[in-house]
């Protein structure tokens, strides 16, 4: 009798998982505002900037409600921080003492590693909570730099080549909320916020001014994004 309740049991724990697909994917886009945050003496943050991102996203079922999501993401993220600097004069050859500020403009692989959680239907929707591990590739990096001479009596503006400045990882945490839509059978719309906050130095190097000065900031984002599921 007791081998033939485990046996209904197991039997209807299956019948019940079998309802609901094992794994779904789809394809992402999403708007971000990023950022700077620094620790280093003199650097400064210097507001926000506009990105974007797209990619492919897939859920693992845990259970029905929980799933593991992972995919990839390739994200523009534009972001603006400010440094003690010094620079050659044009005419003169002494070195000049001031201020620069750098937009960087690199583009990230990023792989989420996310832990999904979501409610039952409400009305006709479901909501999700996410939290997880953001591992992101640095593919290519451009910055505009603006330079100002602490007399401000002499300036400079050019865009260089800043893959070789920044680390060729980004660490992060990933935290996100929102909802899914229904279209149609299986297909269904997910659309939320995600903050995907940098816990790692990013750029490389000691600062020109100081050898001792360590280069550091960590670039995070927040994010619109929309998903269709299929």
């Amino acid at each position: 009798m007791r081998k033939l309740l485990t046996i209904t049991l197991i039997m209807l724990a299956l019948s019940s998982f079998a309802q609901h697909k094992a794994f779904q994917m789809g394809f992402k886009g999403a708007l971000n505002l990023g950022w700077f945050a620094t620790d280093a003496t003199g650097y400064k943050g210097e507001g926000a900037n506009f990105g974007g991102s797209w990619g492919f996203t897939a859920d693992i079922f845990l259970m029905e409600n929980y799933s593991f999501t992972t995919g990839f993401d390739l994200i523009y993220l534009n972001s603006t921080i400010s440094y003690p600097d010094h620079k050659p004069h044009d005419v003169l050859t002494v070195m000049v003492d001031g201020v620069s500020t750098r937009k960087y403009k690199p583009k990230y692989v990023e792989i989420p590693l996310v832990l999904t959680m979501k409610t039952n239907k409400i009305g006709n929707l479901r909501y999700y909570g996410q939290v997880g591990f953001g591992m992101g590739f640095l593919i290519s990096a451009k910055a505009d730099e603006d330079f100002v001479a602490n007399d401000s009596e002499f300036t400079s503006s050019e865009t260089v080549n800043a893959f070789k400045d920044l680390s060729r990882t980004r660490q992060s945490l990933i935290i996100g909320l929102g909802a899914e839509i229904p279209i149609q059978g299986s297909t269904y719309i997910r659309t939320g916020v995600k903050f995907d906050n940098a816990f790692v130095n990013i750029l490389k190097g000691y600062n020109n001014t100081d050898a001792y000065l360590k280069n550091n900031g960590r670039n995070s984002f927040i994010e619109i994004n929309l998903s269709v599921f299929f």
